[in-house]
């Protein structure tokens, strides 16, 4: 079987490529540029590529086309295929038809923590034997990639809300078909594609509406708009929670004394179910991934997973790439990264920091990146989620000739906000000033220096990950 692959270097086409090469499948495929590390990865799978777009890079033998969610109508690509009426998919459609159907889907949706949770869960059906496949939108550390065929009876997929393609406007996830949903938060988001909240909502109702009464449902209480996400299911639900006197009822597994041990950096917190209690450790960082494992955990127990296996996935369960993660370390200086977007994962991540490195100097970088943070609906929440941070670098608005100034993101206005509370703040515009300052930053302080970024940041993550002492002494000269 011959097939192409429109849009192929983003991250999940380019996962689905890897994917169709496992399946014995003649895969080649477009873009408008390739850049590191992907062009690398399709490059050792041989993978015919071409850029720019044209219609001539189409196999005239192709049995099918799949047409990534960058595509929009005008692409030669797109035109060609639909002209001469050559059969195609949306990746979540080719995603199901080809890999998932057949097996029982874990979906895990939500607006925070999602990959974690579809990690975990993947990790956790592998060290019990159980051969999953899996399909996640970041690099689980404990695999070699974020995909795999899997020859067992489950598939495991993070459910993105977002728009499936220019054919196809509704959210990615209702193509996955979950037997097991797991729903670990929900607050509005992705405004430009849910312009209301109520259309964000809707979204998740049609998602719950599709699980099968023999499925299951796991869901985070500590989020009020669930209980309307769900008020119409017609599949048994499993409830967890941090906090009683959130839930009209106590959670089913409620999260509790979780504790941070400076000693040997790991997190332990207790599961309690009636009147049974479960300790756990793991040395993810973050209060709030001891509610991102739970939902793993349950999972694991309605499976009949032995707990003593899900204790031991959980303590050797090492994260994600780009989700809280060390990336250098020099002297006394400690640089992480994650992928925070929003307030909630902001305030949370550098909760979590602070909570960790009491006695360290945190310094923020942060980009304002992703379509809902360059504008101004979540203006007033941003300043508090920085509380935290003693030094704060804003990157300039990206892209922010883009936006009507009547409906842009103020970085000033937070500026002054977080000046009056005592803190160092700078926004800049051009990278070469993050540089600079890291360079003559004295590494035998306490510090502790962290990259907030969906994006690429200006390359700074890959600019910190080569920096040493030696490196930084060069560059001052």
């Amino acid at each position: 079987m011959k097939v192409f692959l429109s849009g192929i270097a983003g991250t999940g086409m380019s996962s689905l490529a890897g994917l169709f090469k496992e399946k014995g499948y003649q895969v080649s495929g477009s873009d408008t540029q390739f850049y590191p590390p992907v062009d690398k990865i399709l490059e050792k799978m041989k993978i015919q590529l071409f850029s720019p777009y044209d219609a001539k890079n189409i196999p005239n033998d192709v049995d099918f086309c799949v047409i990534g969610n960058i595509i929009s109508r005008g692409n030669p690509e797109a035109e060609y295929i639909l002209n001469n009426d050559i059969d195609y998919y949306s990746m979540a459609e080719a995603l199901y038809k080809f890999f998932i159907k057949g097996k029982k889907s874990i979906v895990a949706a939500g607006t925070h923590g999602k990959t974690t949770i579809a990690s975990f869960i993947s990790y956790l059906l592998y060290y019990a034997g159980l051969e999953p496949g899996f399909f996640i939108g970041g690099k689980p550390m404990n695999f070699a990639s974020n995909y795999a065929m899997g020859s067992g009876d489950y598939f495991v997929i993070e459910g993105d809300e977002y728009e499936t393609s220019f054919f196809d406007r509704s959210s990615k996830f209702l193509k996955y078909h979950p037997y097991y949903l797991i729903l670990s938060s929900l607050e509005y988001d992705h405004l430009d594609f849910f312009p209301y909240e109520n259309l964000y909502l809707k979204a998740f109702q049609n998602l719950v509406n599709q699980v099968p009464s023999t499925g299951l449902l796991i869901l985070n209480t500590d989020y009020p708009m669930h209980h309307q996400a769900v008020e119409k299911a017609f599949t048994p639900i499993i409830t967890y929670g941090t906090d009683e006197a959130k839930s009209a009822n106590t959670p089913d597994y409620l999260v509790k004394n979780i504790e941070y041990h400076s000693n040997n950096k790991h997190y332990t917190f207790t599961l309690k179910h009636g009147t049974k209690e479960f300790e756990f450790s793991t040395p993810l960082s973050g209060r709030y991934n001891a509610w991102n494992l739970t939902a793993g955990i349950i999972l694991g127990f309605h499976l009949g997973i032995p707990t003593e296996t899900i204790r031991e996935a959980v303590e050797t369960f090492e994260g994600v790439e780009r989700r809280l993660i060390q990336i250098n370390h020099i002297d006394n200086t400690i640089f992480l990264e994650d992928f925070a977007h929003h307030p909630t994962s902001i305030k949370q991540v550098l909760q979590s920091i602070r909570e960790a490195y009491p006695g360290k100097k945190l310094i923020v970088f942060f980009e304002p990146r992703s379509w809902s943070l360059r504008r101004n609906f979540f203006q007033d929440r941003l300043a508090a989620c920085f509380v935290d941070a003693d030094e704060i670098f804003f990157k300039d608005v990206y892209q922010k000739e883009r936006i009507p100034e009547e409906q842009r993101l103020d970085i000033q206005k937070i500026k002054n906000e977080l000046q009056r509370e005592g803190k160092k703040v700078t926004v800049f515009d051009d990278p070469r000033v993050a540089r600079d300052f890291l360079n003559v930053l004295d590494y035998s302080r306490e510090n502790v220096v962290v990259i907030l970024s969906n994006g690429s940041f200006d390359g700074l993550p890959a600019f910190v990950k080569e920096l040493t002492t030696k490196e930084k002494k060069k560059l001052r000269r």
